[in-house]
C-alpha cells in the first residue's frame, strides 16, 4: 500500500465521487479507478458500491476510511517535524 492510493482513496470517499476526486487531484478518473481497484485488490474487498447516481462506502471502506486518515495524519507529522529538525543538516 502506498500513501498516494491512501490519499486518493479519502478524497474518493469525501468526495463521494471518483470524478470530483479525479478534478480535485489533478488527474484522469482512470487514474483514481485504478488507484481505488489496486486498494480494493490489497484488501480483497470492494470499498465502494457503484451506483447509479455515484457511490457509497462499504463497510470495509469505512474501516479503511478511518485508518487511511490516521495513517495521512501520521505521515504528514512525521514529514512536518522531520523538516523541521535543525539538528538533521
Amino acid at each position: 500500500m502506498e500513501l498516494r492510493d491512501l490519499r486518493c482513496f479519502i478524497f474518493v470517499y469525501e468526495a463521494n465521487s471518483f470524478g470530483r476526486a479525479a478534478v480535485a487531484l489533478n488527474t484522469t478518473q482512470s487514474n483514481v479507478s485504478a488507484r481505488i481497484h489496486k486498494l480494493e485488490k490489497e484488501f480483497e474487498g470492494s470499498l465502494f458500491l457503484r451506483l447509479h447516481r455515484g457511490i457509497a462506502p462499504t463497510a470495509k471502506g469505512e474501516l479503511a476510511y478511518r485508518f487511511a486518515t490516521d495513517i495521512i495524519e501520521r505521515a504528514d507529522r512525521y514529514a512536518e517535524a522531520i523538516r523541521n529538525n535543525d539538528e538533521a543538516t
